[in-house]
């Protein structure tokens, strides 16, 4: 039995009452046609149950429609939430995106670079804990776009980060010192990496500026996860002195830090005052709700996506750019004055 006939962009023109011309500068860009015209080619699209042939218009474009979006742990919620949000506007302009998880670890940061070329991808956003020489070399090498988080610190490539680097846990400490805490410790992610450093330089930042003392003892480093915070918390409990606070380098940190304080008979905030970072969705309803710092992981989708595609639709072809995220506290429960 012959199979139904795929259908084509010259049905749609047909329904919709359009030329095929037109329907094939809404279908590469949205943004070409607009008004009852755009309707129309909806309705018709909707109708007809139309999807375009990616193979074949990459081949016209010369290009394999899709990117790579590398992140270090898909499993903590802001990660997840900027993939979705990636993933959305790739498919509004024809594109795939594809998911590299590297685990922290920098040998699948080197894979993920190699991957990108083999699969021929138009494009990379790559959200990094290292700032490891080989791989600033082998991004370098790519001839593609590329889009990098706040890990390197030179205007190598095109960066999306934060208003200063280290800027959301020094709001947060910031936060504790003007609540009177004075014995403040902070509780950061992978040892070592340049993620963690400068999330604990704004730890520091924050205690220089207001004369408090940094202890080292005060200084935990584990990993970006709720494992991560569980020991945390076990450190900080077996102290000779705990802490009266803890900044924590993200949310994830904060609610394995507090579950582990829960577990344990100390209770947060009596006990002890708590701040995280990134104000993840669970942060707001764990319970207490979390005391965190924005970082907006859609707003970072789509300051990331508007430098790629600037760079692959060849709209932009100068120097690498910086574009910046504003950070704010939000005062929640699991803080309270001493």
């Amino acid at each position: 039995m012959q199979g139904k006939k795929a259908v084509t962009i010259n049905d749609v023109a047909r329904v919709a009452g359009v030329s095929n011309a037109t329907v094939s500068r809404y279908i590469n860009n949205k943004t070409f046609v607009t008004g009852e015209k755009a309707e129309k080619i909806e309705r018709a699209i909707e109708e007809l149950a139309y999807r375009p042939n990616r193979i074949a218009r990459g081949l016209k474009l010369q290009r394999a429609m899709q990117i790579m979006v590398v992140v270090p742990d898909i499993r903590n919620p802001y990660y997840a939430g900027m993939y979705a949000t990636v993933q959305r506007l790739a498919n509004d302009k024809g594109f795939t995106a594809i998911l590299f998880n590297t685990n922290e670890e920098e040998k699948k940061e080197l894979e993920a670079v190699r991957l990108v070329t083999e699969l021929g991808c138009d494009g990379l956003i790559f959200c990094s804990t290292s700032d490891d020489e080989e791989i600033i070399r082998q991004l370098m090498s790519l001839p593609i776009a590329v889009v990098t988080s706040n890990t390197f610190g030179a205007m190598i490539f095109d960066t999306v980060h934060g208003i200063r680097r280290g800027q959301g846990v020094y709001l947060g400490t910031s936060h504790l010192i003007d609540y009177k805490h004075v014995r403040i410790a902070y509780a950061g992610g992978t040892p070592n990496s340049i993620l963690n450093k400068r999330r604990l330089s704004g730890y520091e930042r924050a205690m220089n500026e207001h004369g408090l003392p940094i202890r080292k003892e005060y200084e935990f480093a584990g990993a970006f996860t709720v494992q991560g915070g569980i020991a945390a918390g076990e450190y900080f409990s077996s102290l000779p002195e705990m802490p009266t606070a803890v900044a924590c380098a993200n949310d994830m940190i904060a609610i394995g830090l507090m579950q582990y304080f829960q577990r344990n008979g100390i209770q947060v905030p009596d006990d002890v005052s708590v701040v995280g970072m990134d104000n993840i969705e669970y942060a707001e309803y764990f319970n207490p709700s979390i005391t965190t710092v924005t970082n907006d992981s859609g707003e970072f989708a789509e300051k990331a996506m508007s430098l790629l595609f600037s760079r692959i639709d060849g709209s932009y072809t100068g120097d690498p750019r910086e574009c910046l995220c504003d950070r704010r506290l939000i005062v929640r429960n699991s803080t309270r004055p001493l």
